[in-house]
């Protein structure tokens, strides 16, 4: 029985506003406490660790969700790739992890970074239990929106009662990773409920070449921000690694909202194909970039003229000068949602993923080259590595859309008026939050009254041209109501 998109949708949105309320709440606590010294040096050995992490996941949430959903409905099959899996996942993890400990030991032995990678190195134990892919495929959102939820309000209790200075960096990332490895258990135990371990047909083989292609295609901040931290954080100073990693934090926040939309059915367009059922999936993907260019571009606008602001609400003066870094990654945000779209939910549903890491290398190489030059002319700065980053996205973009309708020959049309005209829409933004500075003063008063006034501006715009999206919300909340009544 298919469990429904909409229920799905609410759980994830409410999961992902969760997410978004603890680190605004919590990061901004963090970001304050341990200082942009600190901060600098916590995300640098972060950046350091996710390249190996990559090679320690290898891929396997991506697959593992995509082939599961595929078959959900042969419990043996189910439990044979589940186990191929897991087992895969024993030995990437523990083959990192040795190679993890002696590129720390070698390179950063002596340096103060050295304790920060080494409790980094705990999660490479901690993700062989990392099997919510499995749930997702099962679309059982309800019991990931809970179990998240209690994680991280003990994970943000002990935050607040045991991280109080600059000092105690390493305890906040110990708690980080204790998180993880208590979100991992539950979900483990939670699974192995449902499905055994089955090593009759166990098999590496079948999803080798697969899993090395999703390594490269959903790992691409390797080429991306990754790259654009770590040269920042090598060649530039960790002053610009914690600008930018704020800015990026914010962002992300925001846009884990936008991208539920996004999450929620790729397992209903992988079961949709998986029965080629051709035209439902055309019929959804295009509601689907709708809805999400609905929420998209306001959120990214509106992100956008209140930069400012935001670094300071959520950093503090110390991070004033992130303001305009901020301003670029909410433009940046639009690439990433429209390339979410045209690579997860329609490239990778139609097993192309060896043709979408071509695309991933030339926008990632791109951003490579104008990383070097902006280097050599000394003017890479956190502002101008996003910069080129959202070149490099554009890059990419543009690539899978013509590989998408020429190729594939799906009649998609992001580009289209039904999608764009949320972006006019949302460009209100700026003269409207322009008039507001020059009669309200006053860093907190400024930043909400801007927030709540473009709220209130785009849901009216929306009303009044009878948008299809606040018609399809209130014709929702109007059956609930009867529902209830009844």
């Amino acid at each position: 029985m298919q469990k429904s998109l909409l229920k799905n949708a609410i759980y994830k949105i409410a999961l992902n506003f969760f997410n978004l309320i603890v680190p605004v709440i919590i990061g901004a606590y963090v970001y304050r406490t341990l200082g942009r010294d600190a901060i600098g040096s916590v995300k640098l050995g972060e950046t350091i660790f996710n390249y190996f992490f990559i090679f320690a996941s290898f891929g396997i949430y991506q697959y593992g969700l995509r082939e599961v959903s595929r078959i959900k409905n042969d419990r043996q099959k189910v439990a044979q790739l589940f186990t191929s899996l897991f087992t895969f996942s024993l030995l990437t993890n523990i083959v990192t992890l040795a190679t993890y400990l002696a590129v720390s030991f070698l390179g950063y032995g002596e340096k103060a970074l050295f304790p920060i990678l080494m409790v980094y190195a705990i999660n490479f134990f901690l993700n062989i239990f990392y099997v919510e892919w499995v749930n997702e495929a099962f679309e059982d959102f309800g019991f990931i929106t809970a179990k998240t939820m209690i994680v991280k309000l003990i994970y943000v209790g002990l935050l607040l009662t045991l991280v109080k200075s600059s000092d105690d960096y390493l305890m906040f990332v110990g708690l980080l990773v204790l998180s993880t490895g208590l979100n991992n258990f539950i979900s483990f135990i939670y699974v192995k409920r449902r499905i055994k371990f089955d090593f009759s047909e166990i098999s590496f083989r079948p999803h080798l070449k697969p899993l090395f292609l999703v390594v490269i295609f959903s790992n691409a901040n390797i080429l991306y921000t990754q790259l654009d931290r770590f040269m920042l954080g090598e060649m530039v100073d960790e002053k610009s690694v914690s600008y930018y990693t704020l800015a990026q934090q914010i962002t992300t926040m925001i846009n884990a909202i936008m991208l539920s939309i996004i999450q929620v059915t790729i397992p209903r367009l992988s079961f949709l194909l998986g029965g080629e059922n051709n035209e439902q999936y055309l019929k959804l993907l295009k509601k689907i970039a709708k809805i999400y260019s609905a929420f998209l571009f306001p959120a990214a606008i509106g992100l956008y003229v209140i930069s400012d602001l935001g670094v300071r609400v959520y950093g503090g003066r110390e991070y004033v000068d992130a303001g305009p870094v901020l301003a670029m990654f909410s433009l940046y945000m639009i690439t990433l949602g429209f390339e979410s779209i045209l690579s997860n939910q329609v490239i990778y549903i139609k097993k192309k993923e060896n043709i979408l890491v071509r695309f991933i290398f030339v926008g990632g190489l791109a951003n490579l080259l104008l990383n070097f030059i902006l280097l050599q002319l000394g003017m890479l700065d956190a502002k101008t590595a996003i910069l080129t980053t959202a070149i490099a996205n554009f890059i990419l973009i543009a690539c899978e859309y013509i590989y998408i309708r020429k190729f594939l020959q799906i009649p998609l049309q992001l580009w289209s008026w039904t999608n764009f005209k949320y972006l006019v829409y949302s460009l209100l933004f700026i003269p409207v939050s322009l008039v507001i500075r020059s009669f309200v003063s006053g860093t907190i008063w400024l930043f909400i009254l801007i927030i709540a006034t473009c709220i209130i501006m785009y849901v009216i715009i929306l009303w009044l041209t009878k948008d299809e999206i606040i018609i399809l919300i209130t014709n929702k909340i109007k059956d609930k109501f009867l529902k209830r009544r009844k």
